[in-house]
């Protein structure tokens, strides 16, 4: 039976297989693009300690420099001296410190506002930059919120910032330090932290990148700003994700029509909030590409449409299929150097969120960890080789769901570990719904499972020939690794079938399979 079920499934794959390979062909890596020869690291910030760092060759004047704080988005001022402590590891010619309401906040009316942006809470020790979120010291009688008000001391108007809680956020954009220019930005090339998320309610960690300069201007000849000049968000978590899972994703628009909108894709673990993970974006003029660890989550090409989220009303009553065509538009990959930012926000999670408020009385700290930043740009063939980095991202190469409006649904990656030795895979399987019965197994393209000998992860399904059979909880992860060395070379089916699922068991008999090439 399951040999010709898969012979019936491959007949009605065939086509599809021959249309995704002419995909790939024409999403092939043009010449600006080409990454065939590696990368090598144009900026790095290890967040060692002030003489760690000078031993290595960092300036000392980097760590001397007093810090600088925006105390509005576009107005900096030298740090409070009560933070210059605090702030004495923070290498000075790569960041600057906000000192802000936090407009991330966005939603809160004014004068209610929950979270601002503060120095108090950004600190370099044990090898790591901390972000924290804290209950702020100030009395619940003297909290004063985003209230608007005229700030001398920007001469401009600002937002309060008494708020009960405080986070930290720092960023690279260039500017200027007692006379010397510093930040980072760039255009184009790979850009990789990695890190520990904080969790708990209310939390929104971000590494994200932006502009260094707004050169884009409309046919009026007017600038065009933020979103249409475009944002890379590498990696965004909300509490309502519960710490299982990130969004990485391009903001794109058009300056004329006014519109612009987002596309991105999950990562997903049940470690993002208690171990060390990478959270990269590859961004070449054709593609922005992102990564968690070493999986492509998604890519987003130049001219890829794009549903709008920020646009102006016409007037016009659309219907739904009406205002999805009318606010589309054409992916554009920005073209202009991006700088750096490192932030935690606590959102107020209203609405729909309102299961993961924060408790403002009783507001637990909050620990952002930060390991490393590292931006690198492609090498070419006149470069050493012994100084460039070829990294092992591995793209899903077709993934199928045969019942994809069911309750439940599986999702596979698979790809050679760059972990062990030899020919190696990880495969990783995730239910997002409690499935009964799941049998996870690699299928030759004859339609017969295959047995292969597995080295981690291996459950009892492993004696039938499976990779993994039995129950998979909501949201749960498996991952096995297994040897292929007695696979001849070709083209096998990651394949996943599950029974008994979501909270009325209709999802019965779903088929996922992905295509591997051993």
């Amino acid at each position: 039976m399951v040999r010709s079920f898969f012979m019936l499934l491959l007949l009605g794959i065939l086509i599809p297989l021959q249309m995704e390979e002419k995909l790939e062909s024409s999403r092939s890596p043009a010449a600006e693009d080409e990454t065939k020869y590696g990368w090598k690291i144009t900026f790095e910030d290890e967040f060692e300690d002030r003489d760690r760092a000078i031993a290595r060759g960092t300036p000392s004047n980097c760590f001397d420099m007093k810090p600088q704080c925006l105390i509005q988005y576009w107005t900096q001022k030298e740090c409070r001296p009560e933070y210059h402590t605090q702030l004495k590891n923070l290498n000075k010619c790569n960041w600057r410190v906000y000192d802000l309401y936090n407009w991330m906040d966005f939603d809160a009316p004014e004068g209610q506002g929950i979270n601002a942006l503060n120095p108090s809470q950004v600190e370099v020790k044990d090898g790591n930059l901390y972000l924290y979120a804290s209950r702020s010291s100030t009395p619940s009688s003297q909290l004063d919120c985003k209230r608007k008000f005229y700030d001398p001391e920007a001469g401009w108007e600002n937002f309060s910032k008494k708020c009960p809680i405080l986070s930290g956020g720092i960023n690279s954009k260039t500017h200027e330090n007692q006379g010397q220019k510093v930040g980072f930005a760039q255009e184009y090339g790979r850009f990789e932290v990695r890190a520990i998320l904080p969790g708990g309610p209310g939390t929104w960690p971000a590494h994200w990148l932006l502009p260094d300069i707004e050169p884009d201007k409309n046919s009026a000849g007017q600038g065009c700003g933020w979103p249409f000049s475009g944002e890379i968000d590498i990696m965004e978590m909300w509490a309502d994700q519960e710490g299982k899972k990130y969004k990485g994703g391009l903001i794109t628009g058009d300056c004329d029509q006014n519109i612009a909108g987002n596309k991105g894709g999950y990562g997903k673990s049940n470690t993002i909030t208690t171990n060390y993970h990478t959270y990269s974006a590859e961004w070449t003029p054709n593609y922005v590409k992102f990564i968690f660890d070493d999986e492509v989550i998604e890519t987003v090409y130049k001219d890829d449409l794009i549903r709008s989220k920020y646009h102006e009303s016409d007037g016009t009553n659309y219907s739904a299929d009406e205002l999805e065509e009318r606010f589309k538009h054409p992916a554009r990959i920005p073209n202009h150097p991006f700088f750096w930012i490192l932030n935690t926000t606590i959102e107020r999670a209203a609405g729909k969120k309102k299961k993961y408020q924060p408790d403002l009385d009783n507001f637990k700290t909050t620990n952002h960890i930060i390991d490393y930043v590292r931006t690198y740009k492609r090498c070419t063939a006149e470069d050493d080789p012994k100084k460039c980095i070829k990294f092992r991202d591995k793209d899903t190469v077709y993934n199928y769901n045969t019942n994809k409006g069911e309750t439940a649904s599986v999702e596979i990656n698979a790809f050679p570990s760059p972990q062990l030795s030899g020919r190696d895979m990880t495969a990783r399987i995730t239910s997002h719904q409690y499935c009964g019965k799941v049998q996870f197994s690699i299928v030759a393209l004859t339609g017969q499972i295959v047995g292969v000998d597995v080295v981690q992860g291996a459950g009892e399904g492993a004696k039938r020939g499976h990779l993994y059979e039995g129950i998979l909880g909501e949201n749960e992860t498996k991952e096995i690794v297994f040897r292929t060395d007695n696979l001849a070379a070709g083209m096998y089916l990651v394949t996943a079938w599950f029974e008994k699922c979501g909270p009325t068991g209709a999802g019965e008999g779903n088929h996922v399979f992905k295509v591997v090439v051993i």
